[in-house]
């Protein structure tokens, strides 16, 4: 009888021990993790751009209305006082490896529709009839518009999806 108590004695030890050991193990690669589940307040994600093959990249227009142009309203100035800008914005962006996330990207771009938009006008707003009148104005508004664009749908990831915003019609007034 002595043997079968000093047995289970023993075999409950051995169970604690390794209950134990697993939550410890648990803990270790959790709180101890070379690679870091979330950026501290001050710390950006490292964003990556990979290149994107002709038939993996779809386009979405920003303004897709009848015209398909917005009208924006642009910083006054002395000879300039009530200019406005008419553009058609285009965004080419990542449709994943052979299309696969295509449909969540698109519905990501419409989701974020109303913030493209706002950060499209915000930029016109902040530019006079000079500055959009100079030689490289349309190619700065599409370098600063992808910038935008991919700081607002890449927030929570680390693919820059936005691969270039494309501008059709340049009409100042």
């Amino acid at each position: 009888m002595q043997g079968k108590t000093l047995y289970t004695i023993l075999l409950s030890i051995i169970a604690v021990l390794t209950l134990a050991l697993a939550v410890m193990v648990i803990f270790i690669f959790t709180a101890f993790n070379g690679a870091k589940a979330k950026p501290e307040e001050g710390e950006e994600i490292e964003k990556v751009e990979r290149a994107v093959p002709q038939d993996e990249q779809a386009e979405y227009k920003l303004y897709s209305e009848e015209s398909g142009e917005g009208i924006f309203n642009i910083k006054a100035s002395e000879d300039h006082p009530n200019s406005f800008l008419m553009t058609s914005v285009s965004i080419i962006y990542d449709g994943g490896k052979k299309n696969r996330k295509l449909e969540k990207r698109k519905e990501l771009l419409e989701k974020n529709d109303s913030l493209l938009k706002q950060a499209t006008i915000k930029y016109f707003l902040s530019k006079s009839f000079e500055e959009l009148s100079e030689n490289n104005a349309m190619e700065e508004a599409r370098k600063a518009l992808k910038d935008a664009f991919n700081e607002i749908v890449s927030k929570d990831s680390e693919e820059l999806i936005i691969i270039d915003v494309v501008i059709v019609k340049w009409m100042k007034q």
